[in-house]
């Protein structure tokens, strides 16, 4: 099997890097100004609620192991 390989030389003069970096910065700039507090705040609280709820069974196991191992005989 043979493999080919091919390179290509991409040349940019230094204010064409320039403006691409500037054209992310302003992309993302504009992304998250247009992104509106509130709702990160409800997504917030809804990711706190869904973590409560999957975290109250591993806590009440926890507690009745913990039940379980007192009354056990030693």
């Amino acid at each position: 099997m043979n493999i080919i390989t091919v390179k290509r030389m991409v040349k940019r003069t230094p204010s064409q890097a320039c403006r691409t970096c500037r054209s992310f910065r302003d992309l993302t700039r504009n992304y998250f100004a247009s992104e509106k507090s509130w709702e990160f705040v409800i997504e917030a609280l809804l990711f706190a609620i869904i973590v409560a709820i999957s975290a109250w069974p591993i806590i009440a196991a926890a507690g009745a192991l913990s039940e379980f191992l007192q009354r056990a005989p030693a």
